[in-house]
């Protein structure tokens, strides 16, 4: 057999134990602002019925399906990998129409987009998306605590202060229709207007007016848009002013209104006002959004992009169900936010490996010993493990110091056999100091030194 040259789909990679690490960190503590909101978790299969993800992602997103050839001859029967998390939940609280509402729900789970990777922004085509989504409320309370959420998680992570301030940007569907009616454009052109929108970080607003006029915004129209879009002041002022330029139109009078309760609600939460803002620009370019849109930015790093997106969707679980439900949601790209913590030096791991003690025999005749010591520290929840060869010493300590393991503990003849029982050489490699003691206070001097740092006299 000739020889397989090994490599990776393009947009697809393996994580070292150094990198999950650190991932898996950084998922518990997201999930730990998950839990303390009230959300529980839920899984669904990476494959989803190909009818069940068509047309809810809009044309691009249409094209960004990856499609399996699996019964490729029965087409009801297709299936494709998930490309969002959003669609499998509105797919299951469907076939669950018993279930209480209102139901909250966490999922972190990898999708799947055929895209064009960037590395450098953390966008490849396998990668893990940390959803909350809360189904039977209507709009209001449910939306503010999807965002105060985010915040909080945000500040969990470490995501304020200069240079790594994190901004969740807030606008209402209802407004973006207004202004695709202010455009000149028809309530048919909606979808096509806000995809074009959702590009301005992308291609700027050249590149957005190109895309505008390809769906016939006229000059005249792009200037009126630019009137709103060029607006400052506070979230107050901001909307006073829309509500004045927007007079005559109904749906902003109900999108404005929608947001002055959400940011009054927010007021309310405690959200501080330095991590929110009105962007009458924002549109979120997924099809199936009917309310408040949001999405979370780093101002200082542009090139980074959106690290949350999501909104409200009042219709998405109808298509399912047969009636509509409300809901709300937010995704939060995992891989894009780690990229964004690794690049602004927020991510500490320092180690390759678990392991916290490294036991090691001087010779066959300590093995015994060596699993008798190893079983204690794991007893006292001590992440530990015996080396597996034995004789010099110097081999041990060399794959700890590679490894970052912190503690290393030796047993040699004298320490098997001494007089009131078990003891061991600990070696704290941080410290640089090295104690013989009994087996049970080395437990307790560990203990002590992983938590404070702090080694026994």
């Amino acid at each position: 057999m000739s020889l397989i040259k090994p490599r990776n789909f393009k947009g697809t990679r393996d994580f070292t134990p150094e990198e999950m690490i650190g991932r898996e960190e950084l998922i518990e503590r997201i999930k730990r602002v998950f839990r303390l909101y009230g959300f529980s978790p839920l899984e669904t299969p990476a494959l989803e019925m190909l009818e069940i993800l068509s047309g809810k992602y809009g044309d691009e997103g249409e094209k960004l399906l990856y499609k399996l050839d699996y019964k490729n001859d029965r087409p009801h029967d297709r299936v494709a990998l998930r490309y969002d998390l959003t669609v499998p939940m509105a797919r299951v609280v469907a076939l669950n129409p018993q279930w209480p509402l209102p139901f909250k729900r966490y999922q972190v789970q990898p999708v799947w987009r055929a895209d064009q990777p960037q590395i450098r922004q953390g966008r490849f085509r396998e990668f893990y998306q940390c959803d909350v989504d809360t189904v039977g409320a209507e709009e209001g309370t449910a939306d503010a605590e999807i965002i105060a959420l985010t915040v909080d998680m945000l500040k969990e992570l470490g995501f304020e202060g200069e240079g790594r301030h994190a901004v969740v940007l807030v606008n209402h569907r209802k407004i973006l229709e207004a202004l695709c009616t202010l455009s000149g454009r028809p309530e048919t052109d909606m979808m096509p207007f806000c995809r074009a929108l959702d590009k301005f970080d992308k291609i700027g607003a050249d590149g957005v007016k190109t895309e505008l006029d390809k769906i016939g915004v006229s000059d005249e129209g792009y200037n009126r848009l630019g009137a709103v879009f060029d607006l400052s002041g506070s979230t107050t002022e901001m909307l006073d002013k829309l509500d004045g330029i927007l007079k005559d139109q109904p749906a902003a009078a109900e999108g404005i209104e929608g947001l002055r309760s959400l940011f009054g609600y927010l007021d309310a939460l405690n959200v501080e006002s330095s991590h929110l803002k009105f962007d009458p620009r924002l549109a979120r370019g997924l099809d199936y959004y009917t309310g408040a849109v949001f999405e979370t930015v780093l101002p200082d790093h542009p090139h980074i992009g959106s690290l949350t997106g999501g909104g409200r969707y009042d219709k998405l679980i109808g298509l399912y169900l047969g009636k509509d439900i409300p809901a709300v949601g937010t995704t939060i790209g995992l891989d894009r936010m780690y990229a964004a913590m690794k690049q602004l030096d927020m991510l500490k791991v320092d180690s390759s490996t678990v392991t916290r003690v490294l036991v090691a025999a001087w010779s066959s005749g300590e093995l015994n010993a060596a699993m008798e010591v190893v079983s204690h520290f794991r007893n006292a929840g001590i992440n530990s493990t015996v080396f597996p060869k034995t004789g010099k010493l110097k081999k041990p300590f060399s794959y700890a110091d590679k490894m970052g393991i912190p503690v290393v503990a030796v047993l040699g003849p004298d320490e098997v056999a001494h007089p009131e029982g078990i003891h061991v050489s600990v070696k704290f490699l941080g410290a640089s100091a090295q104690i013989t003691m009994s087996l049970n206070r080395a437990v307790k001097a560990v203990h002590e030194y992983l938590e404070s740092g702090k080694t026994p006299e």
